[in-house]
């Protein structure tokens, strides 16, 4: 895929963090008018293989499908695998070794996927970007984990950061954890090209109308 094209413009991504494939792609099928992004979740690869990967890039051929693979090792067995199951994107960890990253970034190149790199559990975040960077991945996910949300994680230090890897690196940057509709204007402003969505529209009662909300919020604060 063209990423600087594709990623010209912020897109809503969802987390289909789920563990029943059926219900993932029922979700998935009731908010396509509005998701650009539709992502198998570790939880989901996990429980269901990666025929979810599969199963979503079938139903919905036009749409981008992102592997949350979050790779430690084996970089090139992991993107090679998710690729071929259909994905455009892929994600590794950016806590993996170097060389796991550098084997993950062949693969990419090969298959022509956007390799996504995931800072959640990083230390040095902005200072490991700016090596991920270096090490040839194509984005960083600026990611406050679930459990994490729950101990009041300043939404103010996920602005900043954003905004300190897009002028420090020029990376597309996807943000997840913490969002929703009356934060998220901010982390575009910062220069976020992805929003990622998970709980707040899965597990809502009219996921195709908080869906749609989201996409206005992003709409509304571009440019």
């Amino acid at each position: 895929m063209d990423k600087d094209k594709y990623f010209g413009t912020p897109r809503l991504q969802i987390a289909l963090d789920l563990l029943n494939l059926e219900t993932a792609l029922k979700i998935a099928l009731k908010v396509v008018k509005s998701v650009d992004i539709f992502e198998a979740g570790t939880p989901l690869i996990k429980a269901e293989g990666i025929r979810a990967v599969t199963e979503l890039k079938k139903r919905l051929p036009d749409k981008v499908v992102l592997a949350d693979m979050k790779t430690l090792d084996v970089g090139w067995v992991e993107v090679t695998l998710a690729s071929e199951a259909g994905a455009d994107i892929v994600s590794v960890s950016g806590l993996a070794p170097n060389e796991v990253i550098q084997e993950s970034v062949k693969a990419a190149r090969e298959k022509n996927v956007v390799l996504k790199a995931d800072l959640l559990g990083v230390k040095e975040q902005l200072k490991r970007a700016i090596e991920l960077k270096e090490l040839g991945v194509d984005m960083v996910c600026a990611h406050t984990a679930i459990d994490q949300e729950k101990t009041g994680i300043r939404f103010e230090e996920k602005v900043d950061l954003v905004r300190n890897i897009v002028n420090r690196t020029g990376l597309i940057v996807s943000a997840a954890g913490g969002l929703n509709l009356n934060n998220v204007g901010s982390i575009i402003k910062a220069g976020a090209k992805v929003i990622v969505v998970g709980r707040a529209i899965t597990t809502c009662q009219e996921p195709e109308r908080m869906a749609s909300l989201f996409k206005e919020e992003i709409d509304k604060n571009i440019g």
